[in-house]
């Protein structure tokens, strides 16, 4: 006969695995919330999810509009690259802007001031990129783009600054959970803005469509995180302008990664890994555009809801980090998040050579499906670094540090967009006929280009030596506190659940009547 223990038990193990798939998701965010709300306050998580919302909107979401914005200037694939790698360096001197923010406060403050500084410079640059007329060539444009970004990249170091403080004082596990919160606005901001962007621009953002993108969404985020900036909270200092100070930590930043060998080789890792990851994707998207081997035209709008689903599946990628890898040691998840995407990699083969429409499989569910488990995959491989970033800062430069890790994977990545337009100018994957804004492709050297990429994207798995062998780093010898993992916190907690049943159930039954017992 079996005992009301054995049943218990037996129920509580049937339906923990329900309740870790469809129950503990929303019983995690709300202990996350309730926690972070005491630790760091209810206004600050106001701010940050604000920021990081509005900041995913008009990046991501623009990042695409820029690429047909410099197309429609009658710039081949190779050559609408290089200029974003231009006009991508204002996210590459993030450090800069940290220095900055750090050593000439105005008004005796070090952020408020600054933020609204950055949120003027960007709605200035898209006033003027929105309206028709203003800009006719690739120079002005980049010129404007390159402003744009900067008031993003320089609101997204004084949000970084802010995050930063408040992860090391929560810890690894809590430092975890807080970055979690902030991609997950972010991403959220991604999935709003896409779908707007994609009406707003169509199948390729001719007839001044773009412009109207830049009027009609992105001068109201401005002015959004303008209202936003009035609520920062910022002590008053001492307000004088520290240009020594500036050069000393300066100084010291240099110091800190380059003396130490434990801060170098991740930080060498993370920028190899960008540089490796050759960046072809304008020749992608506008060869699925143009489709000269007469397949089903993909255009801007399409590739955005596509783009939609792989902020959704970043989303997963980021609670399945915090759920199942926070104690996985970086070497081991970088390692195999690399040879994944570098399997991935292969369907981006498959799609120019058509092997999917072969196999019965059309090109608009395979994207979709490509960009499902590319997009979890890719940010299992980011959270890692910023949470070992975050483990890397230097007490009392913390904010200039981390600008200056985010500078470097920016710059990894920003090298592999140069390179990558270079060698598609180099190899001629496509050229334009300015006179009647024709494109013409060579579909074999778009197709060598293709495989090199793919042949590239496993190369960052040779250097993960550099990256250390655990799950948490202490280079400066302050001394690493162990915390528990999600997953070692839900198995304490089951293992008191199953005791507690199974001694209420031994209570029950001692206490029954004589006459069942008999």
């Amino acid at each position: 006969m079996q005992t009301a223990q054995s049943t218990v038990a037996e129920q509580t193990k049937n339906h923990g695995w329900a309740r870790k798939v469809f129950v503990q998701p929303f019983v995690d965010i709300k202990s996350f919330f309730t926690e972070a709300a005491k630790l760091h306050g209810v206004m600050f998580l106001v701010i940050i999810a604000a920021t990081y919302f509005l900041q995913g909107f008009r990046n991501y979401a623009f990042g695409g509009a820029i690429t047909w914005f410099l197309r429609n200037l009658k710039l081949s694939s190779g050559e609408t690259q290089i200029a974003r790698s231009t006009i991508q360096i204002t996210w590459n001197i993030k450090f800069v802007y940290g220095l900055i923010f750090d050593n000439f406060p105005i008004l005796k403050r070090h952020y408020k001031p600054w933020y609204i500084v950055a949120a003027l410079i960007g709605f200035a640059s898209a006033l003027c990129l929105g309206i028709r007329g203003v800009v006719n060539d690739a120079s002005s444009a980049t010129a404007l783009l390159f402003l744009c970004l900067m008031g993003m990249a320089m609101c997204d170091v004084i949000a970084d600054a802010l995050v930063v403080k408040k992860a090391r004082e929560a810890g690894a596990r809590g430092g975890a959970a807080l970055q979690t919160f902030c991609w997950i606005m972010l991403y959220v901001g991604y999935m709003v803005g896409l779908p707007i962007s994609g009406s707003i621009v169509g199948k390729s953002g001719a007839d001044g469509r773009i412009n109207n993108l830049f009027l009609w969404a992105y001068v109201p985020v401005a002015i959004c995180l303008l209202i936003t900036s009035f609520f920062i909270k910022e002590e008053v200092g001492h307000g004088k302008w520290t240009p020594m100070i500036l050069v000393t930590n300066f100084i010291r930043l240099l110091k800190s990664i380059f003396l130490n060998r434990y801060v170098l080789l991740p930080v060498l890792f993370i920028f190899f890994r960008g540089v490796l990851s050759v960046d072809i994707a304008d020749a992608y998207d506008f060869w699925l555009y143009d489709r000269p081997d007469g397949g089903v035209s993909i255009g801007a709008d399409t590739q955005a809801y596509i783009q939609q689903l792989g902020a959704f599946c970043n989303i997963i990628g980021l609670f399945l980090y915090a759920r199942f890898f926070t104690a996985t040691p970086f070497r081991k998840i970088f390692f195999w998040s690399q040879i994944v995407m570098g399997v991935l990699g292969i369907m981006d083969v498959a799609l120019y050579k058509q092997w999917n429409v072969a196999s019965g499989f059309p090109d608009l569910p395979f994207l979709l499906f490509n960009s499902s488990l590319s997009n979890a995959f890719y940010q299992l491989t980011s959270m890692p670094f910023l949470v070992m970033a975050a483990q890397l800062c230097p007490a009392d430069i913390e904010a200039t540090f981390y600008a200056g890790m985010t500078s470097i994977s920016n710059g990894g990545n920003n090298v592999a967009t140069l390179w990558g337009g270079a060698m598609l100018v180099a190899l001629g994957v496509d050229t334009v006929d300015p006179a009647t804004n024709e494109r013409t492709y060579d579909l074999v050297k778009l197709e060598y280009a293709v495989w090199i990429r793919f042949a590239l994207t496993f190369a960052p798995a040779l250097l993960v030596w550099m990256v250390p062998n655990s799950s948490s780093i202490d280079p400066y010898g302050e001394g690493v506190k162990h915390e528990p993992t999600v997953a070692e916190v839900d198995a304490i907690e089951a293992a008191d659940a199953d005791a507690k049943n199974i001694e209420e159930a031994k209570v029950a039954e001692d206490v029954k009547p004589a006459e069942t017992k008999a």
